[in-house]
Order: C-alpha cells, then sequence, then structure tokens
C-alpha cells in the first residue's frame, strides 16, 4: 500500500510539490525560530555556560545569573567549613564601559574569577591563549565572537576599561554574550576596575564530593543565601528569561504562525488533490475497499509528506546553520519532525471527511 500511496502522490506533481513547498516553507521558519530560542536562552545563562559541574550559592533573591545580589565574603569562610565541600571560589560580576583609540564606546560584563582553578571562566580558547598570563597587570580575556566588538583587538591589544588601561591576554571560544560582551579576568582585577566591594562577591561556586547533601545542608543551615546544582541555576535562568523577555514571546507568536499558514496550505492543497482524484477513491469503495483503507492511503500518504518535507527542511537548517549562527540539536530536530507529522496529518483530515461520506455510486454521476 505504501507504492500506492506514493502512486497517488506523485499523479498530479504540481500538487506534491505545492504540498511540500507549504511544509518545508512553514517548518524551515519554525524550525529557524526555535534554534534562535535555543540560542537566546543559552547565551542568557552567562558565565554559567560550562560550568554545570559545580554548585552554586548565590543570595536568595537572585532570580537568575544576570541578576545576581551581592553574598558576603564571610558566606565563603562558612561554606568552607560544611562536610563535603572541597573547594571555594568566588566570582564577582559586574559591568563596565570600554573606550577604544577610535574614541567610540561599549557597555560590558566583567567576570571576575580565580586563577589557576578558573571556576566560572570559559573553557575553551584559542591555541595562542595561555591562561596564566591572566596574572598580568591589567590583563583580560575576550571572546572570540565579539572581537568585533571591541574593534578587532586580539591578544596584545590594549584599550580603557572604565579609564584602567586594560591589556588582552587571551581569547576564549564559545562565550558570546547576549547584549553586551563579556571580559573576563582575575577576582581582584575585577573589583578594582568596577570599584566592586572587597567584601562581597556575587556568587560563590563550590567543587563538592557529594552535591545533594551538600546543597541541603547549606539550605537548611547558612541563612539568606541557596545553593542549587550548575543544571538547576541553567533551568532557573532560562525560565526565568522566558517568563520577562517580551522578546520570545514575539518569537513564539511568529512560529505560531508559521505553522498556522503550514497547516492551512498543505490541508487546502491536499483537499484539493484528493477532490481532483475523487474518482480513484470512489473506485476503490466501489469494488469493496472500507473507509479503513482510504483512511490508511491517505495516512500513509500523510507520513510520505512528512519525511520528504522533515529531510529538504532539514537540509535547509544546515544549509543554514553557520549563516545563521544556530544549533541544530538532536531536540529541535525530533520537534520539527514531530511537529511536521502533526501538519500532515491535520491535512490530511481536511480530506477524509469528504471521501468518508462518499457513497460508491457516486462516482457514475461524475
Amino acid at each position: 500500500m505504501w507504492k500506492t500511496a506514493l502512486d497517488f502522490m506523485v499523479y498530479e506533481r504540481s500538487k506534491l510539490a505545492g504540498i511540500l513547498l507549504g511544509i518545508v516553507i512553514s517548518m524551515f521558519l519554525a524550525g529557524i525560530q526555535l534554534a534562535l530560542v535555543d540560542k537566546f536562552l543559552e547565551d542568557s545563562t552567562g558565565f554559567l555556560r560550562g560550568n554545570h559541574e559545580y554548585v552554586y550559592v548565590i543570595d536568595r533573591k537572585s532570580p537568575s545569573s544576570a541578576s545576581l545580589l551581592n553574598v558576603d565574603n564571610r558566606v565563603g569562610y562558612e561554606l568552607r567549613s560544611i562536610p563535603g565541600v572541597d573547594k571555594v571560589f568566588p566570582v564577582v560580576v559586574s559591568g563596565g564601559t570600554c573606550r577604544f583609540a577610535s574614541g567610540s564606546t561599549a557597555n560590558v560584563c566583567i567576570v571576575g574569577v580565580q586563577y589557576p582553578e578558573m571556576a566560572g571562566a570559559p573553557k575553551r580558547y584559542t591555541t595562542n591563549t595561555r591562561l596564566a598570563a591572566l596574572q598580568n597587570d591589567g590583563a583580560i580575556i575576550i571572546d572570540e565572537d565579539d572581537q568585533s566588538n571591541f574593534e578587532d583587538a586580539d591578544i596584545g591589544s590594549y584599550f580603557y576599561l572604565n579609564n584602567n588601561r586594560v591589556t588582552v591576554s587571551g581569547v576564549s571560544q564559545g562565550n558570546d554574550a547576549l547584549g553586551v560582551p563579556y571580559i573576563v579576568t582575575t577576582v581582584e582585577r575585577a573589583r578594582q576596575l568596577t570599584g566592586f566591594n572587597a567584601g562581597q562577591a556575587s556568587a560563590f561556586l563550590l567543587k563538592c564530593t557529594n552535591q545533594e547533601a551538600v546543597i541541603a545542608q547549606i539550605n537548611r543551615t547558612v541563612p539568606n543565601v541557596k545553593a542549587c546544582s550548575g543544571e538547576e541555576f541553567v533551568n532557573a535562568t532560562k525560565t526565568y528569561n522566558k517568563k520577562t523577555n517580551g522578546i520570545l514571546g514575539s518569537i513564539y507568536l511568529m512560529m505560531t504562525f508559521a505553522l498556522v499558514a503550514g497547516v492551512i496550505i498543505v490541508g487546502l492543497t491536499m483537499f484539493s488533490s484528493v477532490n481532483d482524484r475523487i474518482r480513484d477513491y470512489g473506485t476503490v469503495k466501489a469494488i469493496g475497499g472500507s473507509n479503513r483503507i482510504i483512511l490508511k492511503l491517505i495516512l500513509r500518504q500523510a507520513v510520505l509528506y512528512t519525511v520528504i518535507g522533515f529531510l529538504l527542511t532539514a537540509a535547509l537548517l544546515a544549509a543554514s546553520k553557520s549563516l545563521l549562527g544556530v544549533n541544530l540539536s538532536a531536540g529541535l530536530l525530533l520537534i520539527l519532525f514531530s511537529t511536521t507529522l502533526i501538519m500532515s496529518l491535520a491535512g490530511s483530515f481536511f480530506c477524509l471527511r469528504k471521501i468518508f461520506k462518499l457513497e460508491p455510486v457516486q462516482i457514475f454521476r461524475m
């Protein structure tokens, strides 16, 4: 029956092309928007990226990694005494303004970490980066994807950050930011550059042997702070941004319109195709074919449309991956395939009602 379904599909190639075009256009738009949402949420996690292995201790009122309230350093000393905590690393997150030789300026987010552990810093760097150079006076690290924001600065370049001269000592990879670029430096230098209170930190990152037990004890015994795993903090940050950022709502609305338009185009085109072949379906019923046989035939066509449309969409998305700077995860592709199948099945039901009502004797009047 699969071959019969395929024969029905290719009988009118213009209708086949119209259905596939409707699927590909709507799913391509939806896929791009979903990928942009994923990238937006990933970029919004800030210094959490690549640092999921730590336990995060933050102020109890801090909703996300971009809205951290300061924590007293005495909390860090207390955390060191908790059984199961191997090391405690303070992280400082603050804002600043860069001024370049051309006279232009740029706002940045400064992340201060402890060398040599670099907890809270990016994990990947260019081959000519030497992390030990971060100890040099005024040394900072910028990201490869943000170099254009720093007037193509590279290792050895300098500019002024909050009226202090800083020198690029390294270039990270995969740490491009949402909104403002990130600059990584040491905790002490971050405090110096931003005037951050020397007795406070933005967060403490803990290396633990038993994370669950440590988190439970901190939340039970240490006042005014909360502890969570890296994954929990990442998810909390993404959830917070989903609720508070209006850009995501606009993207979801556009995606919904793309899917609705796709269902309408596919459904009407499939209905037109079935209407043109109504005598053939009537003949099937006239020779003893039941509605169940017709249902199987239509649904198999929908599955074939899904597979072909999905493969074409995936190829287009892969070709656009580097141009748009988005990642095609397995989860995203699974969502696209499922949505394509639902779209094809929804389009099929435009046709089934008319076919089910068709009486075999009617084909002799057509």
